[in-house]
């Protein structure tokens, strides 16, 4: 990825986030209390999906600023399997991660402590899951299948879509740049990457390098490109 140019200040985003992961992961299991931040980011997160798809994904998320700064440079870089990206498989993690997660906080009895303690755990679980498909996949691999990814790519389906235009020339530089490896080319005749499925971090949008690709609300016309197009990074 970082012989690649990249969103503009996406990098610089990720560089503020990537703290945060270490603060509540690490630093929550000596304060449980720092598992509030990953509530707040829950609710954020939630808010900015109705608004701009997975968004989230792509820029503010702490764990995916893991994923790219440093779990990036110990990856082998593989595709997950096909399979593993079937519906069945991401909503079945949704239903047990979400399963546990209820039943340990009824089990916190509203301990506001052990409340917080919760959200230490499904992330410090999720790092784990996370990095273990890492390394032997493309580093963002789990977010193919994170049940929060499942819940912003349903509220966010229809917004911020990545659009592909007619002009693309299908030289697939756009699959690798993205982070969980669409290539937005095979969506050339549908005119559009599915909403679910895009992070929305704006790289390939960055390296297209006849700007045949953009990031826009369904049922917005495409824009028309002059001859000198200049790419243009998605904010």
């Amino acid at each position: 990825m970082r012989f690649y140019k990249e969103a503009k200040n996406r990098k610089r985003m990720q560089g503020v986030m990537l703290p945060v992961f270490f603060l509540v992961v690490v630093g929550g299991q000596f304060y449980a209390p720092l598992g509030y931040i990953s509530i707040g980011m829950m609710v954020y997160m939630l808010g900015q999906a109705i608004f701009k798809g997975r968004h989230y994904c792509g820029w503010v998320c702490a764990m995916g600023a893991f994923h790219d700064r440093v779990l990036a440079r110990f990856s082998r870089n593989r595709s997950l399997p096909q399979g593993a990206k079937a519906p069945w498989v991401r909503w079945l993690v949704f239903s047990l991660m979400m399963g546990l997660m209820l039943s340990r906080l009824i089990i916190s009895g509203g301990d506001p402590v052990a409340v917080a303690g919760v959200f230490v755990m499904m992330w410090t679980l999720s790092t784990f899951l996370a990095v273990a498909l890492g390394l032997f996949f493309r580093a963002r691999s789990w977010c193919t299948i994170c049940p929060m990814a499942q819940v912003q790519g349903y509220l966010g389906k229809n917004v911020n879509v990545l659009r592909v235009a007619e002009s693309c020339k299908e030289c697939g530089l756009c699959g690798k740049v993205c982070p969980v490896g669409i290539n937005p080319a095979h969506f050339k005749a549908a005119g559009q990457v599915p909403g679910s499925d895009c992070l929305r971090c704006g790289n390939c949008v960055a390296n297209c390098p006849v700007g045949a690709l953009s990031l826009q609300t369904v049922g917005v016309p495409f824009p028309s490109l002059s001859s000198d197009h200049k790419t243009v990074c998605a904010d």
